[in-house]
């Protein structure tokens, strides 16, 4: 049964299978977030393929906030994943309730890093999700770019019918990836990496997002100026107004006004909110 959000204080911290200690975690907003550096976070990788136990690592935002608000299955396959890594929104939200730092490690950025770690370690990589033109780019630029890196295979992320997914899960168990990159978007790569993993029986499965566009080549990289500034919402919209205008305007609203919600909670009450409504 999927856990709603609130009461999780006791059993936050409990998860004794973890590859590293769970002290490493902050609760922000009734979520376990991860403060490893992107250098820690792969070493944990590096853990986690040692182990063979398949693992979910997922990634939270501002929009992820809020679709988790709103979907309690969501919700619970997050907080259940074995490392759970923030983007921007969530390293400003810990620093306005003046909780432990956070380093700024998600999607793109963990992406980047992970491809010449996983060439440097001999790890085997499978690409799911995008465009077939873009992820077969993908997967020929990688391999190009850092010779040692294993690709044990790439798929699109047009899964259009039961019969193609379930041929896409075989092959993806038969080519034992080490890690699996899934870029459907969420909350669909979350839900597909829980319900799927176990039987795939890869090591590491990450949701990526639209990282494959970006590594691809076939889309900007954030600039300078927005990166690390909070800005890369802003920097999305004028790319491509009518496809995130909304989108950032609803989720990064809600989420200021969440992340001050509960700083007032913790100013005039003892008791410290958790849930994420």
């Amino acid at each position: 049964m999927a856990r709603r959000p609130g009461g999780l204080s006791r059993y936050l911290f409990q998860r004794s299978e973890k590859v590293i200690e769970l002290r490493e975690n902050i609760n922000f907003l009734g979520c376990p977030v991860s403060r490893l550096s992107i250098p820690q976070t792969l070493e944990w990788i590096a853990d986690a393929v040692r182990s063979g136990k398949p693992r979910q690592i997922s990634v939270v935002n501002a929009n992820k906030y809020h679709l988790m608000s709103r979907d309690h299955h969501l919700y619970d396959i997050i907080i259940n994943s074995d490392l759970v890594i923030p983007e921007w929104a969530v390293v400003w939200g810990a620093r306005q309730l003046k909780l432990p730092a956070l380093p700024h490690s998600g999607g793109i950025l963990l992406s980047r890093q992970l491809l010449p770690f996983a060439a440097q370690r001999k790890m085997r990589l499978y690409f799911l999700g995008a465009k077939p033109e873009v992820v077969s780019r993908l997967a020929q630029k990688v391999g190009n770019e850092y010779p040692g890196l294993e690709i044990a295979g790439y798929h699109h992320g047009y899964l259009s019918t039961l019969a193609v997914e379930a041929q896409t899960i075989e092959e993806i168990r038969q080519s034992k990836p080490d890690v699996l990159l899934v870029g459907f978007g969420s909350p669909r790569q979350e839900k597909w990496i829980a319900a799927n993993k176990d039987f795939l029986n890869v090591p590491v499965s990450i949701g990526v997002g639209g990282s494959f566009d970006v590594l691809s080549g076939d889309k900007p990289d954030t600039p300078n100026w927005a990166r690390g500034r909070g800005l890369e919402w802003l920097y999305r919209i004028m790319q491509d107004p009518r496809a995130y205008t909304k989108r950032y305007l609803v989720t990064n609203i809600w989420f200021v006004w969440r992340v001050f919600r509960e700083k007032n909670a913790r100013i005039f009450s003892r008791n410290k909110y958790s849930k994420i409504d």
